[in-house]
């Protein structure tokens, strides 16, 4: 276990205990909670460059726990903050798609694409928009939407790479 999968697995760990502060309205474990899977998020990429430590068991848990930090953000403030239901199933639907289409992928190639700037871009944006959101729901809200549209874009991104990709390699199953 490298230290940089630590500390996704401790984002992993810490993401429902988000929904758990926003059921009980605990606004600054809320916001400590973010703190501490934003430091997380930074460090592990920043471990695993500088020890040579990226794995590709790195390469899943981090987008993994980014996307468990965002969900439960999402739904606790559908749930507490009257975020629209609906920004929510968008993001939902967008992730189940970018992750089924990134197991198949990994599947049959046997390696994971890695994040990209429109990605990292609308993951800042929704976490902004949540910090605003919080103490202003009507500005909060339309940089909410702003990265669920940057979050779109990267996940089209993702599947033009994604078959570039395929029809530049054969499978691992028709390989010598």
């Amino acid at each position: 276990m490298t230290i940089a999968n630590g500390l996704s697995i401790l984002r992993l760990l810490l993401s429902p205990l988000i929904f758990w502060a926003f059921a009980f309205s605990r606004r600054r474990f809320i916001l400590l909670l973010w703190l501490v899977t934003g430091l997380t998020d930074l460090l592990d990429g920043w471990v695993a460059r500088k020890r040579g430590e990226i794995t590709e068991l790195g390469k899943i848990l981090d987008p993994v726990a980014d996307k468990l930090v965002l969900g439960f953000s999402l739904a606790g403030l559908i749930y507490r903050y009257n975020l629209p239901l609906w920004v929510g199933l968008v993001y939902l639907v967008k992730e189940t798609l970018q992750l089924f289409g990134g197991l198949l992928f990994f599947r049959r190639q046997r390696m994971t694409l890695p994040s990209n700037l429109w990605g990292k871009a609308g993951t800042t944006l929704f976490f902004t928009g949540f910090f605003l959101y919080l103490f202003s729901p009507k500005y909060g809200f339309y940089v909410v939407l702003a990265g669920l549209a940057v979050s779109v874009l990267a996940f089209c991104t993702y599947a033009v790479e994604l078959f570039k990709q395929l029809k530049k390699t054969p499978p691992l199953t028709n390989r010598p």
